[in-house]
Formats: structure tokens, C-alpha cells, sequence
């Protein structure tokens, strides 16, 4: 006779419970695994934008910040040999002559000064669109603004912020802000500032 010792008893049917519970396992993911799947995957997407928009804001100054350092440059350029002071009047007219009405007419530094008070101090002059060393207009530049400031500073003192009236030293200083007026508020964002000292002559 064979020996049974070794037999297996055939597996009892499954109850309704186990039923369910491996309808369920093989069913897909239940409602709180899809919504922690959803919370994981939509953090991970505003992660990602949140980088893409900071790497375009990084991106858009730093191609703004270049393009007010050669504005700035622009004007350094075309002062660059220009005398303190007009060579025929000399300091008899602080700011334009009164017959130079634009920039082409310009032909020494305190032109650029714009109306000068009484205390000698003037308000600076401003250009928008900008322009170029070639004193011409910069096309599709409007958003672009440059403001130049002409001060007299003393030989001794040249990193102070405190200036003399102008023609009252023997060096300038010269200094322009660039600007830049977004489409979407067209308030000005100061951009870059370039200063430069000019020496005696």
C-alpha cells in the first residue's frame, strides 16, 4: 500500500473576505496611494517650473545688465575727449550755451551738466531712446534710458560724494545711470551706474 504520510490535504476553499481582499490587491492603486502619487508628481512639476522661472529671471538680468554696461560705454565713448569746459567762453556759461539745443551741438563736458542752479549744481542730462557715441539715437531702444551727471570734485578728494560747483576744481567727474522701463509697469529700474573721474587739462 502506498504510504500517505507525506500527503498534502487539499487546500480549503477561499472565504468571501480573502476574496475581496485579493480582488482589491489586484485591482490597481487604491484612492490613497493615487492621491500621494498625485501630491509627490505635482510637487515635483512646481519644483521644476519654479527653477525654469528663476533660471529666466537669472537670464533676463543678466542680458539687461550687459546691455546698460555698453549704453553707459556709449557715453563714456563720446566724452571721452571732450574738454571740462567750452574752449572759447570757458566757465562764462555753465551747462549748454544757449545756443546748443541738443546733444550734436555738445562740444565740452558741462554741456552735460543740463540746467545748472544758482549753486552751480546741475540736474544732468537724459536720453531716451538712448544714444550712441556718434551722439545718434538708438532704434527699438525706448525702454532704454541714460541719465548723465557732470560734478566737479577735488584732485584730493576724488571717492567722496561730495561735490563743488562746477568750475570751481580742476577735475570732474562724470557719472550715468542706466535705466530700464519694463512694458508691463514702465516705471524705471536703475540698472548699472558707470562713474568716471576726468583729470586735469
Amino acid at each position: 500500500m502506498p504510504c500517505h504520510s507525506h500527503d498534502h490535504p487539499p487546500p480549503m476553499p477561499a472565504t468571501a473576505a480573502q476574496r475581496r481582499r485579493a480582488h482589491r490587491r489586484s485591482a490597481g492603486f487604491t484612492l490613497m496611494e493615487a492621491a500621494l502619487t498625485t501630491v509627490i508628481i505635482g510637487t515635483g512639476v512646481l519644483a521644476i517650473l519654479a527653477a525654469q522661472q528663476a533660471y529666466h529671471q537669472k537670464n533676463n538680468w543678466a542680458q539687461r545688465t550687459g546691455t546698460a554696461m555698453l549704453l553707459a560705454n556709449e557715453i563714456r565713448e563720446l566724452t571721452m575727449h571732450l574738454p571740462h569746459h567750452d574752449p572759447i567762453t570757458g566757465t562764462m556759461y555753465l551747462g549748454p550755451e544757449p545756443w546748443e539745443t541738443g546733444v550734436e551741438d555738445f562740444n565740452d563736458l558741462d554741456d552735460f551738466a543740463g540746467e545748472v542752479d544758482a549753486d552751480g549744481f546741475g540736474s544732468g542730462t537724459t536720453f531716451r531712446p538712448p544714444i550712441n557715441a556718434l551722439r545718434q539715437p538708438i532704434p527699438n531702444m525706448d525702454n532704454w534710458q541714460q541719465h548723465v551727471m557732470v560734478e566737479s570734485v577735488r584732485s584730493d578728494d576724488i571717492s567722496t560724494t561730495y561735490t563743488h560747483p562746477l568750475g570751481s576744481t580742476d577735475m570732474m567727474r562724470v557719472t550715468v545711470t542706466i535705466s530700464y522701463f519694463p512694458p508691463q509697469t514702465g516705471e524705471a529700474e536703475a540698472v548699472t551706474r558707470l562713474s568716471w573721474v576726468v583729470p586735469p587739462q
